[in-house]
This record gives C-alpha cells, structure tokens and sequence, in this order.
C-alpha cells in the first residue's frame, strides 16, 4: 500500500499536498472534538500538535526523507521536540489541573508546569541531538552543567524557596483554605507558589512566607485532619469559690455561646494555685477557625456578667486605694436610694398594688439586682420557672417560638416593664423566651422571697388572682371577640383558677 501511495505521489509535490490535507483534516476534526466537550477544550491546542507531528511524519514517510536528508533529519528533529511538547502539556494538565486541583481539591501552580516542562525539553533536545542530529552533546552537557552550577549560587536563595514550594505541594502539609501558624504569623493559605506561601491574617493583612521558611520552622495547620479546632481559655477565681462551681457555672455559659460546639463535650479544669487565685483552664471545640476571637471575646463577656450575678470573684494583683469615709449613715442612705428605686419599680405593676406597703418594702430590702449582657437569655420558652423579673435598665426582646427555631419577637421591653408574674405566682412554665438586646439590669423577685408575704397575707392571693384573671379575660376578648356576659364568666373562671394554683403552689390552706 506504501509503495503504491509513492508510485502515486510521484513528487515531492503530492507528498506536501498529502501532508497539508492531513494536517488540516486533522485540526478540524481537533477543533469541533474541543468545541464538543469541555474536558478536551483545554488540551485541543495539544492535540493538533499531534496531528501535526502524524504530518510531518507523513511527508517523511512519502519521500522526502529519501529526496531530502538533511530536510528530513531537520524536521524529524522538531517533530519529535513538538510530540514531546504536546504529550507533556496533555499529561500535566490531566495529572494538575484534573487530578490535584479537581479531585484532591489542591493546587497546581502554572509556575511548576513550566519549570517541568523546562527540565524535560531540555533533555529532550540533548537526546534528540545525539541520535537524530548526531551531534556529540558531550561539550555541551560540560558547559550546561558549568552554566547550572553558577546560576545555582547566584539564585542559591531563590532555588531553595522552589523547591521547598514543590516539596510543599507534594507533600501536601498545607493547601490553599488552610488556617496556619508559620513564621510567625497566622492567617488562611491565599495561594502557594514557587516563591512563597501567602496568606491573609485576621487582620486582612497579606503575609508572603518564604518556602523554605515554612518548612524549616513548625507550622501549625489548624484545619487538618479536619475542621475542628480545640481552643483554651485561662480564668482566675477566688479561693472562696468551690471548684465545682465554677465548672459548673462555665459549662453552663459555653452552652449558649453561639459557635461553641457541645461534641466533644467542653471540659474545664483546676491548672494551678497561684498568688491571688485558682486558675482554671477551659477548654471548647469550635469548627470555624477564623470566628475564634469572635467566640473568645463572647465567652469572657458572659463570664463577667454570670460571675458578677453569681458572686463569684475574679480577683487581681493590685492594690487600689480608695479614699473615702465610709459611716453608717452614708451606708443607710445608700441602700435606702436602692430600696426607693426598686418601690417605684414595683409600683408600675398591678399585681403588686394589693401589697401594703410595708411589706413591699420588706420585699424590696430582701430581693437582689442582678446584671445581664446583651446576648443572654434570662428566660427560655417552655423552661420551669419560679422568678418574677423588673426591668431596671436596659431593653429586651420577647421571643415566642411557634417551631423548634422560629422565633418571633412580639414585643420589646424597657424599663419599668416586666415578666414571668405567672412563673412567680404558679409556678407556670415559660411561656416565651427573653432575649437581652442591651445590657440590662433586673430586680429578681423569687418564691421564696414571696412565699412569707402570701403567708402573712393570704387575703392577697385573691386580689392578684382577680388582676391577672382581667388581663388574660381581656386578651381572650380581643381574640375571640367575647360579649360582656362571657367576658365575665372567663374572668371568674381564670380568677378561680390561678387562685387554687396560687394556694398550691405557696401551700396555702383554703
């Protein structure tokens, strides 16, 4: 079949004609593959270097390599440099582009693509000099190999930072999404090239780290094996507070800190007996790295306000000095302005009103205020409660949750405002949630401060019931659109109600 395709060519002339067409038969049909599919759009230039290398040889193989030596030795000489060409660019973009950045989610920089496809057309070209050309390469390899080793101490640093970047990407300590300590610094990989390891700190600040820098020092990578992260917190607190509450007090905190993951479970912990205080150290997981000083600054603001509630101190190692004269009478006046303020809180609220006056006053010498931060939860739907709050500063948000998660704000409180009259009086469950919006403080009145008051007076238990039992009547009115006659049937039908859960509640006798 050869020789006849020969005895047909005839010329030089039909052997170009025969290569052209095939050439060009060839680009179209490589062009429409690339256009067809989009895995082999970025390797269509490759394939018509193909097609041209099988053109080339095709004229070769026609007669001009017989007609022509020398022609023929030239182009079977750039033939094979462009095969090698074409078969290397196909082959990293497979094994770069595909397999590291598509599948292993890595990165492949183009600098590493062009120092390889450098090293092997390089040595491509000194074999195909040998045995195409028949060149002795000897003396060349002799001063290439002269010329390396003196472009090799003139770039000694930069040399040193290539290669410890494709050791990097090989080995694979680190990839671009990381969140890393190196060289001093910490932030999230931005890219690796061959140079340096970029990265984006906190402060959204760009670092470049030297290659070899990052791996001749301990670089911590926060995301590996995964995403979760174990953060400490040191806290000092007085030797007058047991350990086991303290623990318990923070545990409680970290479980409604937002962030803060519950699995592994947090763990606090007695670090050492130092010069003013116990030192605990705590520890939480959390999965997004780049909130954690979001999450830290959240957790040591609710610790002061929790610990503050709680009376449990955080002592410090300074003296503070405070030169004031303390007598009995400044300290009577002091807490006869707390008193006064937490009556004329108490006058706002109806169901207070029954109360004679002393034993208000009683009431407002015995209950405490307390502070909360903006953020806390006081009061959580469908909790049991026993507390009656008053607004003293500070407003927050009333929060019913028609589905696990679906909140609705109802309405905002202020001062003078309160809630949880029905957790105080029955005892009843949480009917909605209190949401903190800023930082507030709240006259506490629980059972136990109430109890004697409804045991002096149990007259009282009547009169609060009929105020609460006209507030609920009223809103079932407006809801259900009641007449006058069944507005007051609903009154003494709430009335006798919260008056029997008022007595058992208390363990009043009827």
């Amino acid at each position: 079949m050869l020789e006849l395709i020969k005895d047909l060519a005839g010329s030089l002339f039909w052997a170009t004609v025969i290569s052209v067409a095939l050439y060009v038969a060839g680009s179209i049909a490589t062009g429409y593959l690339a256009k067809k599919s989009k895995l082999l759009k970025p390797i269509g230039s490759g394939l018509k270097l193909i097609v041209l290398f099988l053109a080339v040889q095709t004229f070769l193989l026609l007669g001009a390599q017989e007609s022509h030596p020398r022609l023929s030795r030239n182009l079977q000489f750039f033939s094979w440099i462009v095969l090698i060409f074409a078969l290397l660019r196909m082959t990293l973009y497979m094994y770069g582009d595909l397999f590291v950045v598509r599948w292993k989610k890595g990165s492949f920089p183009a600098a590493f693509k062009n120092i390889i496809t450098a090293v092997v057309l390089v040595v491509s070209v000194l074999i195909l000099l040998k045995e195409i050309m028949d060149i002795n390469v000897t003396s060349l390899i002799a001063t290439t190999t002269v010329l390396t080793a003196t472009i090799g101490l003139a770039f000694q640093s930069t040399l040193a930072n290539m290669l410890a970047g494709l050791t990097i990407h090989l080995e694979k300590p680190l990839k671009q999404g990381d969140w890393i300590t190196a060289g001093g610094h910490e932030g999230r990989v931005l890219d690796i090239t061959l140079r340096s390891t970029r990265i984006m700190t906190i402060e959204n600040n760009e670092v470049y780290i030297p290659n070899s820098k990052v791996l001749s020092e301990a670089v911590v990578n926060y995301s590996l094996p995964d995403q979760m992260c174990i953060r400490k917190l040191p806290v000092g607190v007085s030797y007058h507070i047991a350990p086991n509450t303290v623990k318990k007090t923070v545990l409680d905190i970290l479980s409604t800190v937002d962030g803060v993951h519950q699995t592994p479970p947090p763990m606090v912990r007695v670090a050492s007996y130092a010069d003013f205080s116990v030192h605990y150290e705590i520890r939480y997981a959390i999965h997004e790295y780049q909130r954690y000083l979001e999450i830290e600054a959240e957790i040591m603001n609710r610790l002061w306000y929790r610990f503050k509630r709680e009376g449990i101190e955080i002592p410090f190692p300074i003296q503070t000095i405070h030169l004031k004269e303390i007598t009995p009478e400044s300290r009577r006046a002091e807490h006869e302005h707390i008193v006064n303020g937490v009556l004329a809180l108490m006058e706002r609220v109806d169901i207070f009103k029954p109360i004679p006056l002393e034993e208000r006053k009683g009431l407002a010498e015995t209950v405490g205020v307390k502070d909360f931060a903006a953020g806390e939860c006081p009061v959580r739907q469908g909790d049991p409660g026993d507390s009656f709050y008053l607004i003293r500063k500070g407003t927050v948000d009333v929060i019913v949750e028609k589905s696990p998660g679906q909140g609705v704000v109802v309405a905002t409180l202020g001062p003078g405002n309160f809630f949880g009259e029905m957790s105080l009086l029955t005892g009843a469950v949480r009917t909605a949630s209190i949401h903190v919006k800023d930082d507030a403080e709240f006259v506490v009145i629980d059972r136990e401060s109430f109890r004697n008051i409804l045991v002096n007076n149990p007259s009282i238990a009547e009169s609060m019931s009929r105020i609460l039992s006209e507030r609920q009547a009223g809103l079932a009115a407006q809801r259900e659109k009641l007449d006058a006659a069944a507005l007051e049937r609903r009154k003494l039908d709430e009335s006798g109600k919260l008056l029997h859960n008022i007595r058992q509640f208390f363990g009043l006798r009827v």
